[in-house]
């Protein structure tokens, strides 16, 4: 999963150094558990905080709708089932490298801990980076918000379902007439890789971070992976079936994981 901006406002709650560790830490928080939903982010360094992609960069933010146009120029001849509506092309973008108001979570913590055991490139001279899992309680922020509340406390809006989402798509005009606080919502799982990872969605309109909204600490919690743990844990996580191919489930994930094996 991508990374943010400097991280800011919350501490980590624990400092864990191996799968077990990370299953203790979730059962303090009640996380274990399908209810209430608990959503899984996991960022490869620990000092970037929760603020989209197409945020972090003034060009990319500039240039938001000519960028996806661009890929949905040249991405439908990769695809044997292109998408239909303008939802699936951000999701699309979204997990091919665009830059997107989106941010992606997780329902699986195990997928979310792979991702804050990667190891990202350190220039020579500096220590490799501790990593974190975020976790987010996906109705209390949209309480927090006050974007959308449903007829039950577990519920959540989806994306190309719930009209009043669409004012946040990129294509859509209002988005520049009004300020759209951040809501968390689900995505039909239609590509390979959003379901491999238990793929759902944050959504701002802006630069509105999720760790620096006045009432963050109510919706997010935070789990810090130590540098020298990280290694140990992907072994773990590779006993557990959550690995590479899985995650990334294409066929040069594959090819590697078949070259290492014989190796």
């Amino acid at each position: 999963m991508e990374e943010g901006t400097n991280a800011i406002g919350i501490d980590p709650t624990f400092v864990v150094s191996a799968v077990a560790e990370y299953v203790e830490a979730l059962r303090s928080f009640g996380a274990e558990g399908p209810t209430p939903p608990y959503w899984f982010r996991g960022h490869a360094n620990s000092d970037f905080g929760l603020n989209p992609s197409v945020f972090r960069n003034h060009n990319h933010q500039t240039n938001e709708v000519a960028m996806i146009t661009r890929f949905m120029q040249d991405a439908q001849s990769f695809l044997a089932d292109a998408p239909s509506e303008k939802w699936e092309w951000l999701f699309l973008a979204q997990h091919h490298g665009v830059p997107t108001r989106l941010l992606d979570w997780s329902e699986n913590a195990l997928v979310a801990l792979y991702f804050a055991c990667e190891r990202p490139i350190v220039p020579e001279g500096m220590d490799p980076a501790d990593g974190d899992v975020w976790i987010l309680l996906p109705t209390t922020l949209n309480h927090a918000t006050n974007v959308w509340n449903g007829l039950h406390p577990e519920d959540l809006p989806m994306f190309g379902i719930t009209e009043s989402l669409n004012s946040y798509h990129p294509f859509t005009l209002a988005v520049a007439q009004q300020h759209l606080l951040p809501v968390a919502a689900l995505a039909t799982r239609q590509f390979r890789r959003i379901t491999a990872q238990w793929g759902t969605f944050t959504i701002a309109d802006r630069s509105d971070r999720l760790d620096a909204l006045p009432d963050a600490k109510d919706f997010l919690r935070r789990i810090r992976i130590p540098s020298v743990a990280k290694e140990t844990i992907h072994s773990e996580l590779s006993y557990l079936g959550i690995e590479e191919r899985v995650v990334y489930p294409d066929l040069h994930r594959l090819g590697a994981k078949v070259s290492r094996m014989f190796k």
